[in-house]
């Protein structure tokens, strides 16, 4: 069972669309407000480029790389309870759920997975060997039965750990996702403007009414 990669994911830009929900309102509040002809030329507009306010949320990128951190290491740990004992498979599920949500130094549980792996190794050793003693062949079945009465847990704790970590990742998104959009309306409020729009959306604009550089500057404080 080849389990390497399957918590690793590319977590999205979160700023693509769910940040601009809040522009998109902003705009619509703004279409609201009745305007005589004499007034539309003083509607005061500000513009947010969302790729460099996605590149440049240091605070969100250190959490993303963190869970992915977190990701990359349950892909070197989860291998091993391939070949583990109910008892120790037991030790080592509890453990490595735990890790996720709090990941903390556990000797005895890198001690287990340090086991796991090793057994996986010996039986890929067994495995390529062409002529094997009576000794190897015994421990070769040995294992193989571990394998095959973890194969369904394996499976079922492999699903439960992703789930785990995407919860993680959507938490995540939705903490930043809600920071970003309050920082744009509270830059909107000070700078008096009654629309700000996405600078994809726009044919050209100004550097003067672009506001980019001042919501990283107080998302990332």
């Amino acid at each position: 069972m080849n389990l390497t990669g399957i918590f690793s994911m590319k977590i999205s830009s979160l700023f693509r669309a769910p940040m601009l929900g809040v522009l998109a309102a902003l705009a619509l509040s703004s279409a609201t407000v009745p305007l005589r002809p004499a007034q539309a030329q003083t509607i005061q507009i500000g513009v947010v480029d969302e790729d460099k306010l996605a590149d440049g949320f240091k605070k969100y990128a250190d959490a993303v790389a963190a869970i992915d951190k977190r990701a990359q290491e349950l892909d070197g740990k989860i291998p091993a309870r391939e070949f583990m004992t109910l008892d120790e498979s037991k030790t080592f599920d509890d453990a490595i759920i735990k890790s996720v949500s709090t990941p903390a130094a556990n000797p005895a549980f890198d001690a287990l997975v340090k086991q796991g792996l090793d057994r996986r190794a010996e039986y890929q050793a067994l495995i390529g060997k062409a002529v094997r003693t009576p000794e190897e062949t015994a421990r070769m079945t040995v294992l193989q039965g571990y394998a095959s009465q973890n194969r369904a847990a394996l499976s079922q704790l492999s699903d439960q750990l992703l789930q785990l970590v995407r919860k993680q990742q959507d938490d995540t998104d939705k903490e930043y996702t809600d920071k970003a959009n309050s920082v744009v309306a509270q830059v909107a409020a000070d700078k008096k403007l009654l629309m700000i729009v996405r600078k994809k959306a726009l044919i050209y604009s100004a550097d003067s009414v672009d506001v980019t550089a001042e919501v990283l500057n107080r998302l990332n404080k």
